[in-house]
Formats: structure tokens, sequence, C-alpha cells
């Protein structure tokens, strides 16, 4: 499986790359990125260092190397509405059209559990980054259901509360779900888990990606 990852920097998507890196069912990955990465990575025969110089534009040359991918996991995060909202549309629009028309794309959207999609309701705090996040869930789902493209597209958003590192502590004992938690680790095996396989729902609260991974983790040890 050939896979996209943006984000791989960050907190979030720095785990989703040393596992996509791990398992054998992921050929590829292909990573979208502003910048060099460093020889750990760029060793590595799977993965793919793609830089985009501007993340709403794709060049033909950045489109050939997207090329063959049946997934992509969005982990760019910001609180803004260039970052969350027009970056990923522009992803969607310059992907769709190289999907293979007889296979769904997968695309992961880490968004978050406070996203508003109310863009005209008083918030008390963290008002543009909530705002985008949630009008990008709006967005990237009708994109999933426009009908008017024959490459099929699936978007799956996952709505993290609090993203703990992946050292097992005090929250997995009292249910971190419970507490609006989860472990990066588990977070990134669950939204992995969705675009290879597919899921049945496309938004996944904490509570439901916290039991994914735990299904997902107890199966593989």
């Amino acid at each position: 499986m050939k896979i996209i990852l943006a984000g791989c920097t960050g907190f979030i998507g720095g785990e989703v790359l040393a596992q996509c890196r791990r398992k054998a069912s992921i050929t590829s990955i292909v990573v979208l990125t502003r910048s060099e990465l460093p020889e750990e990575l760029t060793d590595d025969p799977k993965v793919v260092p793609v830089v985009v110089n501007d993340f709403l534009e794709y060049s033909d040359e950045v489109k050939d190397k997207l090329l063959g991918a049946s997934a992509a996991i969005w982990a760019l995060r910001a609180a803004s509405y260039k970052v969350e909202l027009e970056y990923p549309l522009a992803f969607a629009n310059a992907m769709r059209p190289l999907a293979e028309k007889n296979r769904s794309f997968s695309y992961m959207h880490v968004s978050g559990v406070l996203a508003e999609k109310d863009q005209v309701k008083p918030l008390w705090f963290l008002q543009e980054g909530r705002r985008a996040k949630g009008l990008a869930e709006i967005r990237l789902r009708e994109f999933a259901h426009d009908k008017t493209s024959t490459n099929p597209w699936e978007t799956y958003i996952a709505r993290p509360s609090m993203v703990t590192p992946k050292v097992p502590g005090v929250l997995d004992s009292f249910g971190g779900w419970a507490l609006g938690a989860i472990r990066v680790d588990q977070l990134a095996a669950a939204m992995i888990d969705v675009v290879e396989r597919g899921a049945g729902q496309e938004t996944f609260e904490n509570a439901d990606l916290v039991a994914h991974a735990k299904e997902i983790m107890t199966a593989n040890d």
C-alpha cells in the first residue's frame, strides 16, 4: 500500500510516520513537507520525501509522486483557516483526479473534539482554530459525497481530545477515553487501520479512536 502523509514533523504526524515505517503492509510513504527531512528518514527506502513549497499548489512533478497512492493521513494542524481548511481542500482537489477510478481513495483528517461547525456561534476561546476545524470537517465530507467525480473518495474525520505521549500511565488505568484522552500511538494506530481497511463510519470521536486502537493492539500482541 502506498500512503501519503502531511504533518510528519508534528507530534501526531511523527508517530503516524513511525508506525507506517514499521508496517509491512505499507510499502511506500509519500511525505509532503516544506523542508528537507533528516537522514534517518531519507535513508529509509519506504519514505519518499516530496517538498511542497505551497500547500495550495501542486506541480506536475509533485503530482507524479502521488500517483498510485490509495490513502492519505492529513496531520498538518494550526489555528487558522488557511492551514486547517484551505490546505487539505487543495490537496483533495489535486489528488482526486490522480486516484484510481475503480478504487475508493481513503482520506483521514485529523480534527479535534473542540471543532465547531457553527461558524457564527459565540466561542469563548480558540475561536478561529475551532471554527476552521469545524468548517474543514463540513467541506471534506461534502467533497467525499460529491457524485460528479468518477473517482470515489472516502473522508474519515478523527476528533481526538487530549493527545498524550505513548508511555502507558494513569490515564490507561482509569480509562483514557472516559477522561477525554488518547495516547499518540493509539491515535496513529487507529487512523492507519481505518485508511487501510475502511470503516462503517465517517467520524471517530475520542472514545471511538481509543476503542479501535485497543482492539487492534490487542489483536497484534
